[in-house]
């Protein structure tokens, strides 16, 4: 394992998960401002690795794995962080979210269950809508309000995101990284002689 995180994408990975128990403290102490630019900069390691990792040639599944484990703390985190900072808003949503939670727990544990892994599928979908959820979850966290609209396409997005992934999953036989949408065929690498 150390020798694979050698790799840079891998290690921007790894600080995305050390960033966790910091934001943790800083959701805690109840300081919205430096919780949302922490967020931000976790974020920005989401985007970063698949970068790196794609242009370097040095997409592995270690590194999948690792990344779709980062995105599930990531993500479960920011929503405790949402319901710690801003209770009030998640109460009124309740059922939006909710629904959403349910779908993306479908997901995950058919994963699981599945294929013995996180599903590290990175669809099309679950990109778009991992960031408009962290970019209005930081805009809620820093300035405590949104106004409905952007929330109901924020969730719509997530819904209908963790619903392709839950369909793959289902629907699939044999799932990889290699999957960009439900839509398309499944696309497999080629084979060197």
């Amino acid at each position: 394992m150390p020798r694979k995180l050698g790799r840079l994408a891998d290690r921007l990975t790894v600080l995305r998960l050390a960033l966790i128990p910091a934001l943790w403290v800083l959701a805690l102490m109840r300081q919205p401002l430096p919780l949302g630019v922490g967020m931000a900069v976790a974020g920005s390691t989401d985007v970063l690795d698949g970068i790196v990792a794609r242009r370097s040639g040095q997409t592995t599944r270690f590194g999948s794995q690792l990344d779709s484990i980062a995105d599930v703390l990531l993500m479960g985190s920011t929503v405790a962080w949402l319901a710690l900072l801003r209770g009030d808003f998640l109460r009124e949503h309740a059922t939006s979210l909710g629904v959403w939670l349910l779908i993306a727990g479908a997901a995950l544990a058919t994963g699981w269950i599945k294929f013995r892994r996180i599903g590290d599928l990175h669809l099309y979908s679950t990109k778009v809508a991992t960031f408009m959820g962290n970019t209005f979850s930081i805009l809620l966290i820093v300035f405590g309000d949104a106004p409905e609209l952007v929330w109901n396409v924020v969730i719509g997005a997530a819904i209908l995101a963790s619903g392709e992934l839950l369909l793959v999953q289902l629907l699939r036989r044999d799932v990889d990284e290699h999957v960009g949408s439900i839509l398309l065929p499944l696309r497999r690498p080629a084979r060197v002689p």
